[in-house]
């Protein structure tokens, strides 16, 4: 088991530590879903945008991270999602998150998200994988939406 402890010391997270070869009866066993996380109507993207706004520095272990409110999460998602209304993005957000906290890749409170105890079980090289799609993932603070170009 790996035990992680909160950040104000109140509480701790047991993760049982299975190879990644472990097959669906071992996960079935210890409870937990498939390392792998399935695509499933934009979740991987929704992950990326917490990612983004929860870990401010990739030098740094991803967990715990930082709350960010989810208007932030939502700004990464927008520029991930083109073409999509803030009707539907909404819609998206709200079932990834509950995808993601269901198998505590993230954590909710009242309008704001934090990184869960699911990511510190990444290895080194999952690490550095992560770490380097970080830069790719769109800074919440900034506006990189494509500018529509006056016809001429």
């Amino acid at each position: 088991m790996r035990r992680l402890i909160e950040a104000d010391a109140q509480s701790v997270w047991l993760l049982p530590n299975i190879p990644s070869s472990a097959g669906p009866q071992v996960l079935a066993e210890y409870r937990q879903q498939a390392v792998t996380l399935q695509d499933a109507a934009g979740t991987l993207r929704v992950l990326a945008s917490c990612l983004r706004c929860c870990w401010p520095d990739p030098g740094t272990d991803p967990w715990p991270g930082q709350p960010a409110d989810l208007a932030r999460v939502d700004r990464v998602l927008e520029q991930l999602t083109p073409g999509r209304d803030q009707r539907s993005r909404q819609r998206l957000l709200t079932a990834a998150l509950r995808r993601l906290e269901a198998a505590r890749w993230v954590l909710q409170t009242a309008g704001r998200v934090r990184l869960g105890p699911r990511v510190a079980t990444w290895g080194p090289l999952e690490l550095s994988t992560v770490r380097e799609l970080w830069r790719m993932i769109p800074d919440p603070d900034s506006d990189m939406r494509p500018q529509r170009q006056e016809a001429r």
